[in-house]
């Protein structure tokens, strides 16, 4: 697999990069997939029904818990289970169900006998159809509340040297660089003498994106001094261990990592949070190699990482998580 040459010039992939301070602006919303399925509620009161309501907070279930796991095609089991607390009023009999939503369904009934806040299990039933993250609307009378879940699919193996692989909002992505398949292991330069250094696997740079495909960047910085330093001082700025991600304070870059994606719909995100940071972020560099006979030196990197990445032009934000690429960085 040959890694493709330097590039001095932005590619189409970090160029947004240095305009990303000016598109920080605007509401940020989980982006997830959502449904207006329709939902059975819960029948009126009339005699030996239980009379309760939904403990909420905002538009989601204040407590609830989901259990067990869903992937694609494979059907739920016993495990599966949402869990959630209600308030009830009257004791009496309770029936109540979410209705379908991609191929899920939870459903449960009992009898409550007494008064006061009570923890209630609906258990889960089907196929789920589809990877993401899937919102179940669930109603007691007049009050009404929700609980998001993850569906998993298949995840291949990656078999090539570079390859990237990851999974968004519940949705599996896996890109490998081969001979023939027009990705390449890129690394990227930005700056001259304090530089940040860019790793990727991207689509041919002569060649528009399709739609449908993907390209992933990740890059470290600040790299000091570039040209002069020696290939050990570089190797050793991509050490094994955990590194944070890089913050922007109105168009300041702090030292750190930085992750860009371009989704199938050619949409690009990025792991900037203006000052914030990722709280919850991880990244950890597993293994550094050198590549040998090459005229220039590279070193190659694994990779793991999570995190949220945002779209600043639309506000969403998407959950990363099992991140992985093999890639290489450049020292010319």
């Amino acid at each position: 697999m040959m890694i493709s040459p330097v590039l001095i010039r932005l590619s189409r992939t970090l160029m947004f990069l240095l305009t990303a301070s000016l598109l920080m602006t605007g509401c940020r919303k989980e982006y997830s997939q959502e449904t207006t399925t329709p939902y059975n509620p819960t029948p009126s009161p009339s005699d030996g029904m239980a009379v309760y309501a939904l403990v909420q907070q905002g538009s989601s279930c204040s407590d609830a818990t989901v259990s067990g796991s869903y992937k694609t095609g494979t059907p739920t089991g016993d495990d599966a289970k949402i869990q959630i607390t209600v308030n009830v009023t009257t004791p009496g009999i309770w029936a109540m169900s979410t209705g379908t939503v991609n191929g899920l369904r939870f459903t449960g009934s009992g009898n409550f006998t007494n008064t006061g806040r009570q923890r209630i299990t609906l258990q889960a039933s089907g196929i789920p159809v589809q990877a993401g993250v899937f919102t179940f609307p669930i109603q007691a009378y007049t009050s009404t509340c929700s609980v998001a879940l993850t569906v998993t699919g298949d995840s291949p193996v990656p078999t090539s040297e570079y390859y990237y692989k990851m999974t968004v909002n519940g949705k599996d992505y896996t890109q490998e660089a081969t001979d023939n398949n027009n990705y390449m292991a890129t690394a990227e330069v930005i700056g001259d003498v304090d530089v940040l250094l860019g790793a990727g696997i991207t689509w041919n740079a002569n060649i528009p994106l399709p739609a449908g495909k993907t390209e992933l960047v990740i890059s470290k910085g600040i790299y000091k001094n570039y040209r002069t330093t020696s290939q050990q001082d570089f190797k050793n700025f991509f050490k094994p261990g955990d590194y944070t991600y890089a913050t922007i304070n109105g168009q300041v870059y702090t030292d750190g990592i930085i992750i860009n994606w371009t989704d199938e719909n050619g949409k690009t995100w990025d792991s900037f949070n203006g000052t914030t940071g990722q709280p919850g972020g991880t990244f950890t560099i597993i293994s550094t190699e050198e590549v040998p006979n090459m005229i220039d030196y590279y070193v190659k990197v694994k990779m793991r990482f999570s995190c949220k990445l945002y779209n600043h032009a639309t506000g969403d934000v998407i959950n990363v998580t099992n991140g992985e690429m093999v890639s290489s960085f450049i020292k010319k």
